[in-house]
């Protein structure tokens, strides 16, 4: 029987990252994670198709998954969107050897280990004028959703502690947090030898 695989979630305000930093991981070969699609209700923007970390789903159907207990963790957003980690496809990949990274709610990591304990959870720091810098030059945000997600950031320093790894990325700071993080997991893994 494989040996049960290790869970990655990473974790951080909107803005922070965390897309570049999975796409890192994912592209490393050395490392050998499985990325996990989170399910949302948001529309489709362009971009997503290159990016390709989310199956997107009708409001009913997310609340149908919700309702019969598919997520991980999931959260309601203002303005209609909602995001969740399907449950059984991080599981069966576990189950199966297999090391998985994934993208969660900000805050959510309380809910990912009461499921799965031994998850290692990564936060994304960064200072709230780069995110509202970020943010803004994304172009598809409304003031409310830009204001809602400096919000959830401002209130997320509290999170930081609860956390196995803590990494900033700030203004021109990207390749020291995506070479911080690939350490983390490496060690994780017990690829402490693995270089950049």
């Amino acid at each position: 029987m494989a040996k049960r695989g290790t869970l990655f979630v990473i974790d951080g305000p909107s803005g922070s990252g965390k897309s570049s930093i999975l796409r890192a991981l994912e592209s490393d070969p050395a490392l050998d994670l499985t990325h996990i699609k989170r399910r949302t209700t948001r529309e489709e923007r362009p971009g997503d198709e290159v990016e390709d970390n989310y199956e997107f789903v009708s409001q009913e159907e997310f609340r149908r998954m919700v309702e019969a207990g598919e997520f991980l963790e999931w959260k309601d957003y203002l303005f209609g969107m909602s995001y969740g980690t399907p449950r059984r496809e991080v599981e069966e990949l576990l189950d199966a050897g297999r090391n998985v990274v994934a993208i969660i709610n900000l805050g959510s990591l309380p809910a990912v280990k009461e499921a799965i304990p031994d998850a290692v959870g990564i936060f994304v720091n960064t200072a709230l004028d780069y995110l509202e810098r970020r943010l803004r030059a994304r172009g598809d945000h409304t003031e409310e959703q830009i204001a809602e997600r400096l919000g959830n950031a401002a209130a997320s320093a509290e999170l930081a502690p609860l956390y196995d790894h803590v990494v900033s990325n700030d203004d021109g700071r990207l390749d020291a947090c995506l070479q911080e993080v690939r350490r983390i997991v490496a060690t994780h893994l017990g690829l402490a030898e693995h270089d950049d």
